[in-house]
């Protein structure tokens, strides 16, 4: 089994991956680091050049939480996947089954959280699976 953890490289995703490091270690579980990298908007050539963007902006902090994790003696796999946030720890839940969610509860405010969703709100009432929200 394993347990994943949302992470974009922000402070929340950073507080989340601590708390999921020590929980993989402390079960014995290996550690799923999950990246959504899918820009806003539909498809073609500016979304393929906008998504790439992202991915090269976010691989080094996604591959810096592996080593992290690693050097806690947790096995861990980065995933980026192409999606948003919430749709990406889905996927994953779907295609890998995870023992649980760890994601972090960012400082957007609630006016924002409003606007654009929040992933953990969002993630308690679709996972299948328990989700730990981390301050």
């Amino acid at each position: 089994m394993s347990l994943a953890v949302g992470f974009d490289g922000g402070e929340s995703a950073r507080h989340a991956l601590r708390a999921a490091i020590a929980l993989a270690r402390d079960l014995e579980e290996s550690l799923l680091i999950v990246c959504g990298v899918a820009p806003a908007g539909g498809m073609g050539e500016e979304y393929d050049v906008t998504e790439e963007a992202i991915v090269e902006e976010l691989a080094p902090a996604v591959n810096e939480a592996v080593m992290l994790a690693r050097d806690a003696g947790v096995e861990a796999e980065a995933i980026l996947v192409d999606a948003d946030p919430v749709g990406a720890l889905e996927t994953v839940m779907e295609e890998r089954n995870p023992r649980m969610l760890v994601v972090g509860y960012g400082q957007s405010g609630r006016i924002r959280a409003a606007l654009f969703g929040a992933v953990a709100p969002k993630l308690v009432d679709r996972a299948h699976v328990p989700v730990l929200v981390v301050p």
